[in-house]
């Protein structure tokens, strides 16, 4: 689950974007979706995730509640059947599995921060020191339509969690995600009624481990 995390984005006019060399491209591509990530300091949203194996067969459809704050602080929650809670403060987390009544507890580690939620919540001011970031679909706002942006990401680390990450937004505002593994799974994040830098409980961030649960250190 937590190498299984998120979205669309930024805006380029498509005519400047084929006269530039591929190198200014990313550049600039990196500088859209770092402004609009910079404009996202918390999100709190509803969200719907599914699973595909690499021929495209649904192994997995779960929903749940998501919030993120910046910087670091991470809350994720699927509901039944297949529960489970993950929740960071930007130094530890914890994996709340009530179905095996255990709790893993970890350090935030290198590997760890590189996850998508973690991305989204954490720094970015190295995303393009990080990842390879691409736009891949850009379309301006007309009348009565938002305009659409999509960034495709790719780790330039070969250890990474994931091989492509695409962020998708709407109307400037994170609207889905796509995780793609290195077995070609897929992993896509589509959120609902999405709510943009509005006040957090702080208490969410701080798992508090419930009573008779087995607690593994890692």
């Amino acid at each position: 689950m937590i190498s299984t995390l998120y979205s669309k984005l930024a805006v380029l006019f498509i005519g400047l974007f084929l006269l530039q060399s591929p190198a200014v491209a990313e550049v600039n591509a990196s500088a859209q979706l770092n402004q609009l990530l910079t404009e996202m300091n918390s999100l709190d949203a509803d969200f719907q995730q599914r699973i595909l194996d690499a021929r495209g067969s649904r192994l997995q459809e779960v929903s749940g509640h998501l919030t993120l704050k910046r910087p670091g602080r991470f809350y994720w929650q699927t509901k039944a059947p297949y529960s489970q809670t993950i929740v960071s403060d930007g130094e530890t987390l914890w994996l709340y599995d009530p179905d095996l009544e255990q709790v893993t507890v970890q350090t935030l580690d290198d590997n760890l921060s590189r996850t998508p939620a973690m991305l989204l919540s954490g720094d970015i001011d190295s995303l393009d020191q990080r990842f390879q970031v691409a736009l891949v679909r850009s379309t301006t706002a007309a009348k009565g339509i938002a305009a659409i942006q999509e960034f495709v990401l790719k780790p330039k680390e070969q250890d990474s969690l994931f091989e492509e990450l695409q962020l998708s937004f709407y109307d400037h505002k994170l609207a889905a995600l796509l995780l793609v593994d290195s077995l070609g799974q897929r992993t896509s994040i589509e959120l609902f009624d999405a709510r943009f830098n509005t006040q957090t409980d702080e208490t969410l961030f701080n798992f508090k481990v419930p009573d008779d649960v087995d607690v593994v250190l890692q």
